[in-house]
């Protein structure tokens, strides 16, 4: 099955530049049958199928649904599930088949959104670490953000992001959707079942994400549909990156409850995960323009990876916010790899 991909490219940012942009065209190559591979309730799925030549013969083949032909080449189902294709056509006197593929109808799920604002310095910020990897072998509904300050990972952005979202200064401080308080007591206790009560649940609104890497660029895709419309609602993008090793201060060196008992205070080379690196929209998020139900909202960027930074442990996460900055929906998509609506 060869997947078609026309993009418009804009966005060409620094580390945390997010203020202008320039359009880019990449032509579209596309060869065989192309589709989007999953779908919400009711919205319309269009096949179109390309010969070796790129040419769009669609208007000439016929598109078999679960072996039943269909009118046309656009397809809709008010019932989840799973569905084959394949599309029939003649080309030179001879009639052909593609090969068949498989789509979904789905009922978006939700993941889960978790920021985590820390710093090295933080004695208790390895408490939000670990309460973060329980809740990640335990679900992946899930996309992680932690927003550094008072360190070197720190952004110049992250006294904005705090100050939009109505984050107190200090740390370790942690939320949920990015507004619901998660973590309570001296010292702070990070339950995973706060986080647990809002991941995988149903959502009415799905998020696709494609990325490439080309040379140094990381081209990315984003597209958007709801069930209800979209109106009044933000996208956020942010890039973050794993594995970076810092000494970081431990005030649980010492007590035998946590994971972190006797590795040291600091601990040597303790990894930093789901770091926020750079941001791809404004910092709180861009607003979507007022797009109807079951409609595919799509924007597109470039980015331009800087040399300090491992492309193997970079990861987008996706958000779509409503204006008092409330988590919806979000998608978490390693760096080289495309999630579609799920």
């Amino acid at each position: 099955m060869a997947l078609g991909l026309s993009l418009l490219l804009t966005g060409c940012s620094e580390k945390e530049d997010f203020s202008s942009f320039e359009e880019v065209i990449i032509e579209p190559i596309e060869i065989g049958l192309t589709f989007r591979k999953a779908s919400l309730r009711n919205q319309e799925v269009a096949f179109q199928v390309f010969d070796e030549q790129s040419n769009d013969i669609t208007q000439s083949s016929l598109f078999y649904v679960d072996g039943s032909p269909i009118s046309g080449n656009v397809f809709v189902s008010e019932s989840e599930g799973a569905f084959a294709i394949y599309a029939e056509y003649e080309e030179n006197g001879i009639v052909s088949t593609t090969d068949t593929a498989e789509f979904y109808v789905i009922i978006p799920t939700k993941n889960v959104l978790v920021e985590d604002y820390t710093g090295t310095w933080c004695g208790y910020c390895p408490a939000v670490s670990a309460a973060v990897d329980e809740v990640q072998f335990l679900t992946d509904h899930i996309s992680l953000v932690a927003l550094h300050n008072g360190d070197d990972l720190s952004l110049s952005i992250e006294p904005q992001i705090r100050e939009g979202l109505g984050v107190p200064s200090g740390s370790p401080r942690a939320r949920i959707d990015r507004t619901n308080v998660w973590g309570a007591g001296v010292p702070p206790i990070f339950p995973a079942q706060e986080v647990m009560n809002l991941a995988g649940i149903p959502s009415s609104i799905g998020i696709a994400v494609s990325t490439e890497m080309i040379g140094d660029d990381l081209q990315l895709r984003i597209n958007v549909a709801s069930e209800e419309t979209l109106l009044d609602r933000k996208l956020v993008v942010y890039i973050t990156e794993d594995g970076l090793l810092r000494d970081q201060t431990n005030y649980y060196n010492e007590d035998a409850t946590s994971p972190y008992f006797e590795l040291g205070n600091p601990m040597i080379d303790f990894e930093q995960k789901h770091v926020l690196r750079a941001t791809l929209t404004d910092a709180v998020g861009d607003p979507i323009p007022t797009t109807e139900a079951l409609t595919d909202y799509t924007v597109n960027f470039i980015y331009t990876v800087p040399s300090d930074m491992v492309v193997a442990e970079l990861g987008v996460v996706v958000m779509v916010v409503k204006t008092d900055n409330t988590a919806l929906n979000t998608q978490y998509v390693h760096v080289g790899e495309s999630v579609p609506y799920n």
